[in-house]
């Protein structure tokens, strides 16, 4: 996986607590410092978000663009296989992972 020429992050930027300036994955809030930066990692999150939890198996992973994924409450859910994608689909609400923005 080739990374963009430039990180998303400013590191003279602080996160925001602004909701506007927030993105969840897998449940997880990722905080921006400016509109640009927030949507820049919108765009392509698993080039950017890191190791994620699968939110069935609990197994921590590092997405690729063919990661099995789906959009629910907010944002997307990645997961380390389409078994585990299938039997969050069967139960969402289960499986959710609930932050405080």
């Amino acid at each position: 996986m080739q990374r963009a020429l430039y990180d998303p992050v400013d590191p003279r930027l602080l996160g925001s607590l602004e909701p506007e300036l927030q993105f969840r994955v897998n449940g997880e809030v990722y905080r921006f410092g400016d509109d640009r930066t927030l949507h820049r990692f919108m765009d392509d999150p698993v080039l950017w978000c890191g190791l994620l939890r699968d939110p069935v198996s609990g197994s921590r992973f590092l997405p690729s663009a063919r990661s099995p994924w789906v959009y629910f409450v907010g944002g997307p859910y990645y997961f380390a296989s389409d078994s585990t994608r299938d039997r969050f689909l069967d139960d969402p609400g289960r499986y959710e992972v609930k932050r405080a923005l």
